[in-house]
């Protein structure tokens, strides 16, 4: 929502900083004021990113008063970051992160247009799987660390999450995101490694899904491709699916013949050629498409469309 220069940082101020965070915020610079923040609750965990000019927000006496005790992995996707809490100082470049509290003074400075990610748990919830949880406090994670790359990319899906999703996947998201952190952090508990390595799994399997979603209309949509964005191998993109129970190729195929499937039954266009749609889904080959689409559905893809299921 764009508001009047005048009023941007006052309404800031009130409702992000006093009602949605609890934090003072004090612009840094000259600068006109501009911020931008997209949120998600789940259960028991709060994403959030965005961007901002540079501004202080602080954890101070009137916000500890009114604070819940929470952890915050503050992430620096643009510029950097500084962070000041329980007597240290941290300069944080992009792509890196620390872990700060709600509950103890302390304040960050977003610099150079910074865009951020942020996931906050109660403290409780960590600690449960993460006893020593105050000695990573205030810890930098590199931006090179495979974890917080993990961290960023499932957050990411997260805040993406329809919200009208069902509640049990969302708090399904919301372990698997809390075992990620712990993940990063440093979990050394043996049986608490080994539910973190499987939320570990089913994030990375989750986010691969996500990604190939949004990419079916591609042709060229392979393991390959995939594993080059996600940057893993090929063959631990093929693996997960395995472990699955399918394969990385009859995955795809599947989820190309639904979403033809549902576009041929409730067209946006009702008069779109059969090819195009074929097409639009990833599909190169029609011949192929309409012999996998009998297999799958019994029908050909024009008696669909013709009976309406």
């Amino acid at each position: 929502m764009d508001l009047p220069e005048r009023d941007r940082l006052a309404i800031w101020r009130e409702v992000y900083g006093r009602f949605i965070f609890n934090v003072d915020i004090e612009p840094v610079g000259d600068r006109a004021f501009e911020a931008e923040v997209a949120l998600r609750r789940l259960p028991g965990v709060g994403v959030s990113s965005g961007w901002r000019t540079p501004a202080d927000y602080k954890f101070g006496p009137r916000q500890l008063a009114m604070a819940s005790d929470n952890v915050v992995l503050g992430i620096v996707l643009k510029g950097r970051a500084r962070v000041t809490q329980l007597g240290r100082d941290l300069a944080i470049d992009q792509g890196g992160a620390a872990m700060m509290t709600t509950s103890d003074p302390g304040y960050h400075t977003m610099y150079d247009g910074g865009g951020h990610l942020a996931v906050q748990f109660p403290r409780s919830a960590l600690s449960a799987v993460l006893p020593d949880i105050e000695s990573r406090l205030m810890r930098p994670f590199p931006p090179d660390s495979d974890a917080l790359k993990l961290v960023i990319a499932y957050a990411k899906a997260a805040l993406d999450l329809d919200s009208g999703a069902d509640h049990e996947l969302q708090r399904r998201v919301a372990t698997h995101l809390r075992d990620l952190v712990v993940f990063l952090a440093g979990q050394r508990d043996r049986d608490a490694e080994a539910q973190v390595a499987r939320s570990v799994t089913a994030a990375r399997l989750w986010t691969i899904k996500s990604e190939i979603e949004a990419r079916l209309g591609e042709g060229d949509l392979s393991a390959e491709t995939l594993a080059a964005t996600q940057q893993i191998s090929p063959d631990y993109v093929r693996k997960l699916f395995r472990q699955e129970g399918t394969s990385f190729s009859d995955y795809v195929l599947l989820k190309r013949l639904e979403r033809a499937h549902a576009a041929l039954i409730a067209p946006v266009r009702p008069g779109q050629p059969i090819a195009s749609i074929a097409l639009q889904v990833g599909f190169n080959d029609l011949s192929y498409f309409n012999r996998a689409f009998r297999r799958r559905y019994g029908k050909s893809p024009s008696d669909v469309r013709k009976d309406g299921a």
